[in-house]
């Protein structure tokens, strides 16, 4: 069964909720999360750090290379990217905070559909196609393959 996992940044500002698919992976591959503002002055240039948008998914490779045999991935071009990238080890969503920023959306719209249930209707769909354009203009790794098209 593919898990879920909560994890503060490492300045303990922001939290994640990570996403472990294929059912490879656990917490204990993840070894930090930076958030925009405690990811500023690290490395850029590590094969265990995944960015998106100034957020950063550190890896325990150590964890990573004991699973390497279970994964489609020839060792040689293992990655944090290529470990995000198909979904071994990534967000929750589209972005870090997504579980927390969709909700307090939602919930701005839900007012709707106690009172006029066509206009809650119109304004879930205005708001989901909006959401994912803004997250396309804002660059966020996920939906990089959504802005080709």
């Amino acid at each position: 069964m593919c898990q879920s996992y909560r994890k503060v940044c490492a300045c303990g500002q922001n939290t994640t909720e990570i996403f472990f698919g294929r059912m490879i992976f656990d917490e204990q591959v993840v070894a930090k999360v930076y958030c925009p503002n405690c990811s500023q002055n690290i490395a850029t240039d590590c094969d265990n750090r995944m960015w998106d948008n100034g957020w950063v998914l550190e890896l325990n490779m150590e964890v990573v290379q004991a699973h390497i045999p279970v994964m489609d991935i020839a060792p040689e071009d293992v990655t944090a990217d290529r470990i995000f990238d198909e979904g071994y080890v990534t967000w929750v969503g589209i972005t870090p905070d997504d579980h927390q920023t969709r909700e307090q959306e939602r919930n701005q719209i839900q007012k709707l559909a106690k009172t006029d249930l066509l206009a809650y209707i119109q304004a879930m769909k205005e708001w989901g196609l909006n959401r994912e354009k803004r997250f396309v203009n804002e660059g966020w790794r996920k939906m990089r393959a959504r802005a080709i098209h």
